[in-house]
């Protein structure tokens, strides 16, 4: 090991100090994220939280330079340099493959991570979203809007329990319901469903 090392000339050596450490580094990195140490990455990034968001700022959510894309540019060189090396181009030619390699790799993860800040879902529910909906009486609705009942209707594909009156007759559990108003963010006006 040591006699083909002293072998090869200091140009290729470059290259090598780049895609040994970078790559060991990488490979610790992917095992910690794996495990769920993945909050070690978002310290040193000091990215945000991707709950945090919202669609009027989403193109904040692409970070081009972070410590995991430094990490992965220079993984791409030092190997694109050692491959470019063994396929016999000259040095300038194999500078430029192993930077644009390592710029390739750096923009295609980075785009990645971008891609899958869109696959994050606020859990926040919108009421008005109901509008419209049916479901069924949980809780007895008293008529006449003299008191509040319960309803279970599906909004933005989950099962909810939402506080809701009637203007009609009493509505018993398990009556069908249609919504036809919603008063805010808690409380629905709904109607027996024909």
């Amino acid at each position: 090991m040591l006699e083909w090392w002293n072998n090869i000339s200091a140009f290729e050596k470059t290259f090598w100090y780049f895609a040994v450490p970078f790559t060991v580094i990488l490979s610790i990195q992917f095992i910690l994220t794996f495990l769920g140490f993945d909050g070690v990455e978002t310290d040193i990034d000091d990215l945000d939280d991707l709950d945090a968001i919202d669609d009027a700022d989403f193109m904040a959510g692409f970070r081009l330079f972070t410590l995991r894309n430094f990490i992965i540019f220079f993984t791409g060189f030092g190997w694109a340099g050692i491959c470019a090396i063994h396929a016999g181009l000259n040095e300038i030619i194999t500078i430029i493959v192993a930077f644009l390699v390592g710029l390739f790799l750096m923009f295609a993860v980075a785009f990645i991570f971008f891609l899958m800040t869109k696959l994050t879902e606020k859990g926040n529910v919108t009421l008005s979203n109901a509008l419209n909906a049916f479901g069924q009486v949980y809780l007895p609705i008293p008529p006449n809007r003299s008191g509040v009942g319960k309803v279970q209707i599906i909004i933005q594909g989950s099962l909810r329990e939402v506080e809701a009156m009637t203007d009609g007759e009493l509505l018993p559990t398990c009556t069908p319901i249609k919504v036809t108003e919603v008063v805010n963010a808690g409380l629905l006006i709904v109607s027996k469903n024909q």
